[in-house]
């Protein structure tokens, strides 16, 4: 074992801490923090991932170092926990919410969820978002997702978007569009690599943002 490693095994044991527990180290926290500031281009805004930091202490202290006050959320109780520990964020959902899962967080209405914009893969997706703010009487934020290469859904070419945006329910309000590339770090050398699979991504969401950006 390492020095390092060493060090926070004692450090458990001076707690009293004999079972399994979450450690952060928060010099090599802020380290990773840095780096990113330093590397980020300055045009760039960040969104935190509330699932992968699922403690508003920590979403703080990073949401702090960074600047920002925008997270992408995937579940709604994790989502309103959010809401309610910060007053102005911003929350993104990485993924699209059935609507039955939609309609069960509006109608508690525990927290402000017009701060959220609901993630739009498809033309029947929008219709039921689009019903269930004529039945709420409310007015939903929303992103549409475009396919750049996982092909996990979302809209696939300018037509369909173009299409899409044409049926824009009266109390949906467009945000703009996601596209998600995780797939490009496991894409093998012998397909290009990672640096490939981004620019083929990159290539293939610039029509569809010329046609969001494009008058109706």
């Amino acid at each position: 074992m390492s020095a390092y490693f060493s060090t926070l095994s004692n450090a458990l044991k001076e707690a009293g801490i004999f079972q399994p527990c979450l450690l952060l180290d928060r010099d090599r926290l802020d380290g990773n923090i840095a780096l990113v500031k330093e590397r980020l281009d300055p045009g760039l805004a960040v969104r935190l991932v509330d699932k992968s930091l699922a403690c508003p202490p920590l979403l703080a202290h990073i949401g702090q170092a960074l600047g920002t006050s925008s997270f992408m959320t995937f579940h709604p109780p994790i989502s309103e926990a959010v809401l309610k520990a910060f007053p102005g964020a911003d929350l993104l959902y990485g993924k699209p919410m059935p609507i039955g899962a939609a309609r069960a967080a509006l109608a508690k209405a525990h927290a402000d969820w017009s701060r959220v914009c609901w993630l739009i893969d498809s033309e029947e997706r929008l219709a039921e978002y689009g019903a269930l703010a004529d039945q709420l009487d409310i007015v939903l934020r929303i992103a549409f997702e475009i396919d750049v290469g996982l092909h996990r859904g979302g809209f696939a070419d300018p037509e369909a978007l173009s299409k899409a945006l044409n049926a824009i329910p009266a109390r949906l309000r467009c945000q703009g569009i996601m596209a998600y590339e995780a797939h490009a770090p496991h894409i093998p050398g012998l397909f290009g690599g990672p640096t490939k699979a981004l620019v083929r991504a990159s290539e293939k969401a610039e029509p569809i943002e010329t046609s969001l950006a494009a008058p109706p």
